[in-house]
């Protein structure tokens, strides 16, 4: 047996891996270059969301961050298979499901969405962020994230 046969063989990745991490991927990148297009004023913003926007503090700013890091770094770690995602993921969907609670008994966040602006973070990213933790969960349990 040569040193090659004794290497454990390397995991392949599920495709579901590979799309949840591009989705993640590319989901930060488009919340950031939003968040600039609307702040430097590229993009106008009519006058319920810029009310919106108005009322937002460092709290509200600090947990969107936490929210799009812990999504962000949660899929570098599901694509490098570690089982240190399923805590990030899970700590993304409860600050989700707070902030969800939270800004529009206090900030006026459904008056400022539009109907699928809140549809899809209603619906799409809370319900995106439970089965991606149900699957990381699932990958974990079954031995695949090391």
């Amino acid at each position: 047996m040569t040193s090659v046969d004794a290497a454990p063989a390397r995991q392949k990745r599920p495709i579901w891996v590979w799309l949840i991490s591009i989705f993640f991927f590319v989901s930060a990148g488009r919340t950031l270059l939003s968040f600039f297009l609307i702040f430097s004023g590229i993009i106008p913003i009519d006058a319920l969301p810029k009310a919106y926007f108005e009322r937002l503090t460092a709290i509200d700013y600090a947990a969107t961050i936490i929210i799009e890091a812990s999504s962000f770094i949660g899929a570098i770690a599901l694509f490098l298979l570690r089982r240190f995602a399923v805590a990030l993921f899970a700590t993304a969907l409860a600050l989700t499901f707070a902030i969800i609670i939270w800004q529009p008994v206090t900030k006026g966040w459904i008056e400022a969405m539009t109907g699928p602006g809140l549809v899809g973070v209603l619906v799409g990213y809370a319900l995106l962020l439970i089965l991606v933790c149900a699957y990381a969960w699932h990958l974990n349990r079954k031995g695949v994230l090391r």
